[in-house]
Formats: C-alpha cells, sequence, structure tokens
C-alpha cells in the first residue's frame, strides 16, 4: 500500500480541522496552507504531475498574498480612528 495517499490524506483532514477551530487567522493561514501542502501530495499520488507542478509554485503566492492581506487588515484595524457618538450632517 502507497504511503503518499494515505499520509496527504492525513494532512488535508488535520489541515481542514485547523482552519476551522483556530480562531486567530494568522493559524488559519497557516493551516490554510497544511491543507493545500496535504492536496498537492494527493494530485502528485494520481500522477497529475503538470497540475501537481503548477499547484506547488501557485501556493506559496496564494499564502503570502493572504498573509499580506491579513496584516494589512490588522495594521488597519489597530489605526482606525474611534469616532464619537455625534453623527455629522452630510446635507443642509
Amino acid at each position: 500500500m502507497d504511503v503518499l495517499p494515505l499520509i496527504s490524506i492525513l494532512s488535508c483532514i488535520l489541515g481542514g480541522i485547523g482552519v476551522i477551530l483556530h480562531t486567530d487567522y494568522i493559524n488559519k493561514i497557516i493551516m490554510f496552507a497544511f491543507l493545500e501542502a496535504g492536496l498537492i501530495g494527493l494530485i502528485t499520488s494520481f500522477y497529475y504531475l503538470d497540475v501537481s507542478i503548477i499547484s506547488s509554485i501557485l501556493e506559496p503566492i496564494g499564502t503570502v498574498i493572504l498573509l499580506l492581506g491579513a496584516l494589512k487588515y490588522a495594521h488597519l484595524k489597530r489605526t482606525k480612528k474611534k469616532y464619537s457618538s455625534e453623527v455629522p450632517i452630510l446635507a443642509r
């Protein structure tokens, strides 16, 4: 019996459970990358090597873009001004 599909399925399951259970967005992105790595192993075990090559090239790029977006969101959330309870009048 092949070992690669079993390890890949285990990685996909653990990554999926981690994405569901973690509350911090950085941990979610890391577990999503873990899930994607298992998916690439699963694709490779079925001998779709061209799809596997493209996936393994594009997966880190997508993860970096997600991390940059998450960090930008955290920065905007930190520097957001707190408005008062008064609503400004926009029209007269």
